[in-house]
């Protein structure tokens, strides 16, 4: 497994390639610039990026990688604003940790990221499909009206928890519990975000539905295309 990690620290590179190469063939990009162009070079299996890198930030660095597919993101920030979580988030990235933080804790991130995002741990159906809506489980796919949408590791499985069940409404807390760790910091606002991308997404294609329609006072619910059967 490839690890690309975005620090410009020469302790924090040190420290993280220790912990991180008995496991990972680790790269390390001493700034954004560089990163940038492993980017564009080498396939990676998870990238972490420090937001605070010399010439091209760790927002731009993510939502570049977004541009380019779906490998998993994870920011590493020394800020403590929730602010900048929200938008690594709505950005693209799948996780973030805040300086200083537990190796262990960081391993455990890494590697449910990737198990995610391989989905060689699956045990769903391989199809979920409501009409115009079809979801490929194994080939982390989904089509709306005909047409291909590229979703986050985070967002994906937001969907599919969702779709699963379209008939319940689940609260915050709910997801969050279901995407996330149980030793994950949980901020509600996460969902939010995520829920905000997938609504873009079936904008930006001029889709007949928003995928994940808000039941005020409680939650989220799957919002069901009109040419489902169900």
């Amino acid at each position: 497994m490839r690890l690309l990690i975005a620090e410009d620290e020469v302790l924090m590179q040190e420290l993280l390639t220790l912990h991180l190469s008995p496991e990972y063939d680790v790269t390390i990009a001493k700034d954004g610039a560089e990163a940038l162009e492993k980017i564009n070079l080498e396939t990676f299996d998870a990238i972490l990026l420090d937001i605070m890198l010399p010439y091209v930030d760790g927002f731009t660095l993510c939502a570049e990688v977004r541009r380019m597919g779906q490998t998993p993101i994870l920011m590493l920030t020394a800020r403590t604003e929730v602010e900048d979580r929200v938008r690594g988030l709505e950005l693209g990235a799948d996780d973030y940790l805040v300086k200083p933080f537990d190796f262990a804790e960081l391993k455990a991130r890494i590697h449910a990221l990737i198990r995610r995002a391989t989905m060689q741990e699956e045990k769903d159906e391989s199809i979920i499909q409501y009409g115009s809506f079809k979801m490929d489980i194994q080939s982390f796919s989904v089509q709306v009206d005909g047409q291909k949408i590229d979703f986050t590791v985070k967002e994906f499985e937001l969907l599919k928890q969702l779709a699963l069940a379209p008939n319940q409404v689940f609260t915050r807390d709910d997801l969050l519990h279901l995407l996330w760790d149980e030793e994950h910091e949980r901020d509600g606002r996460a969902i939010d975000s995520h829920v905000k991308n997938v609504r873009y997404k079936m904008k930006k294609i001029g889709a007949r539905t928003k995928l994940i329609k808000t039941v005020w006072g409680l939650g989220y619910q799957f919002d069901m295309p009109e040419d489902a059967h169900v």
